[in-house]
């Protein structure tokens, strides 16, 4: 206790000094130290500043300053997203974005869909961070780019793509072992990049009053990307992935899961003049199997399958430096035809669903309005799913400057999600006159920029009805819930040598049938990340602290607040020692229920967080 606390008056001390120094220097620093970075929030690349939207930028260097060991760690230091985890590294994650749920954000991989058609969502555990290159948060609808699944939100990965070669080593707690290879090739019109990664740990012991047992995890991955540009003909590319994992938890009818998954995409680009072309093709493959570690005579695994090919193409056409128009057409075919369910009878289809295959059809055009006195856009889109009919998306935002250093944006957006075939088409309740999930999204925020530091202030209201919620006659269309909330966050880049990151978030999240609040959800939450170089030496301090919530069970789940420490040390001009320390007060804290009894309702097994940890690592440069 003692140690997190001196931590915690450390930090807070650092914080207020960096601040008071942010004004002071506002009369010398201008606002060109904060980095100008390009996103690709609207589908094509626009400097942040013009995106409309709540958006961050995870870049590579950043990932490895964080020293996170998975996807969700690196996520969960981000404004307006929470992390729940049900055990440890590689064992499922809840993502909530602005207090919706994880079905609710779509996660795309170098622009392609890559969620599992059965679950609605993309699992965020078993993305190995060393195949990312850069990472881009956008919060609030996206629907009307991206169509379903977007309602509170897009996270953007975007694979290695070239920059930089290397190779690292890194070991700890739990037997932990990482090893990373990196290698980049650029000549002239031609360009390559490799990844290569493993990974491995015993793991902990996730549960209480459970199986008392580690739970372990593998990952092993590759991934390339090759570029040629043929001048007058365009650049044409070609990215692949592919990753495969075990994971180890605590269960009856199963305990082990292993995931295969790659995506393949071919992609061409090509400017002229005013016009640009983007075409891309991918074929994705998303595997779990849910099994035991010792299956017994005539058992029967879970195996979920889902094979997606896509087609994507989109038009940009500038009609002058302050007009953009844009418009696009992407399709999809899902097959789930290949799943095994364990427990379907004979004269059942053994995938466990009605209907194995769906496809879905989206158009959209948009404008885009941009120079010193006013940024404006305006989206449609109309997806016509094979399953549920048509559905019309839109959205509308406005900016504007107010004054020389802040700048108001307010936008309106609607979202749908297409039902899933787990809720439509499942043996054990399929449902023909399922309803797409709506929403809409009310967003105002505000953007200061002064001296070397900006800071951006978002509030928003997303409504989401006709949610999908399983009775005793099956799925059906009767919920429906309230997210309203505030995210802060601040940036101060290099005063006093100290570079600071600060975000707090406010969400109420109701269910509005009975206005109970949705479970899971953390009303606050707030991270800290200060990092200070000198000499060879580069040391950062993370704190994130997550209010109280309620589990499914409607028990109490405490808040909590970790400490984390990192440490960079360049032992020659390509070598540098890294450390990190996670959990340094070696807190306890619980992050949700594993188990209660089935006559009492009493919780009997939770699922805790990990003690401290301690791993260090060698990285070489090429």
């Amino acid at each position: 206790m003692h140690i997190k606390t001196s931590v915690a008056l450390s930090l807070a001390t650092l914080f207020s000094a960096s601040a008071s120094a942010s004004v002071s220097a506002s009369a010398s620093v201008q606002s060109s130290t904060i980095e100008h970075i390009t996103v690709t929030a609207n589908k094509f690349s626009q400097s942040k500043d013009d995106v409309l939207a709540s958006v961050d930028v995870i870049t590579r260097e950043d990932i490895e300053r964080l020293g996170a060991r998975d996807l969700p760690a690196v996520l969960a230091n981000y404004a307006g997203i929470d992390i729940v985890r049900s055990g440890g590294q590689g064992q499922t994650v809840g993502l909530f974005i602005r207090g919706a749920a994880s079905r609710h954000s779509l996660v795309v991989v170098d622009g392609v869909r890559v969620s599992s058609a059965s679950l609605g969502y993309k699992p965020l555990e078993t993305i190995p961070l060393n195949s990312i290159e850069k990472i881009e948060i956008i919060r609030g609808s996206r629907a009307a780019w991206y169509g379903s699944d977007a309602l509170a939100g897009v996270i953007n990965i975007i694979t290695r793509n070239g920059q930089s070669s290397g190779v690292s080593a890194q070991s700890g707690s739990d037997n932990y072992l990482n090893l990373q290879g990196a290698y980049a090739l650029n000549q002239g019109a031609f360009s390559a990049a490799l990844n290569l990664g493993f990974e491995q740990t015993d793991g902990y012991n996730v549960t209480t009053g459970g199986d008392d047992d580690n739970d372990g995890y593998e990952n092993r991955n590759i991934g390339a990307r090759l570029s040629y540009d043929f001048d007058s003909f365009g650049r044409v590319e070609f990215v692949g992935h592919y990753s495969d994992a075990e994971v180890e938890y605590d269960g009856f009818s199963s305990d082990l899961s292993t995931f295969e998954t790659y995506h393949l995409q071919l992609g061409w680009h090509k400017s002229h003049g005013s016009f640009a072309h983007t075409l891309k093709t991918a074929v994705v493959k998303d595997d779990n199997l849910n099994t035991l570690e010792n299956p017994y005579d005539g058992y029967v695994a879970n195996h979920y399958i889902t094979t997606r090919d896509e087609l994507n193409y989109q038009l940009n056409y500038d009609v002058n430096q302050s007009v953009t128009l844009s418009s696009g057409i992407d399709y999809y075919f899902d097959d789930v035809g290949d799943s095994i369910n364990a427990y379907a009878l004979p004269e059942q289809p053994a995938s466990g669903f009605v209907r194995e295959t769906q496809h879905n059809l989206g158009v959209y055009a948009g404008a885009y309005f941009n120079n010193d006195a006013l940024n404006a856009n305006a989206v449609v889109r109309n997806d016509e799913h094979s399953d549920f009919g048509n559905e019309t998306t839109y959205n509308l935002a406005l900016g504007l400057p107010l004054g020389d250093n802040i700048r108001a944006r307010a936008s309106y957006g609607t979202g749908f999600k297409a039902p899933t075939f787990n809720d439509a088409s499942s043996i054990w309740g399929a449902n023909p006159d399922l309803e797409p999930e709506e929403s809409t999204n009310v967003e105002l925020g505000f953007t200061v920029t002064h001296g070397g530091a900006q800071y951006d202030l978002s509030l928003y209201k997303n409504e989401f009805d006709n949610l999908i919620d399983w009775g005793p006659s099956g799925p059906q269309n009767v919920n429906k819930a309230r997210f309203e909330g505030a995210e802060f966050s601040a940036k101060v880049t290099d005063l006093l040598g100290v570079h600071h990151t600060f975000n707090f978030s406010f969400v109420d999240a109701k269910d509005e049938n009975s206005t109970e609040e949705l479970v899971l959800r953390a009303k606050r939450s707030a991270n800290w990340h200060v990092t200070k170089e000198f000499d060879k030496w580069q040391l950062g301090a993370q704190l994130q602290y997550r209010s109280a919530r309620q589990s499914y069970y409607r028990t109490h789940l405490p808040s909590y607040t970790l400490v984390n420490l990192t440490a960079r040390y360049q032992l020659v001009e390509n070598v540098s020692f890294n450390l990190t320390i996670e959990n340094l007060a070696n807190k306890q804290y619980v992050t949700n229920v594993a188990a209660t009894d089935w006559n009492t309702g009493a919780v009997t097994s939770q699922y805790i967080g990990g003690e401290r940890k301690v791993y260090a690592g060698l990285n070489w440069s090429l």
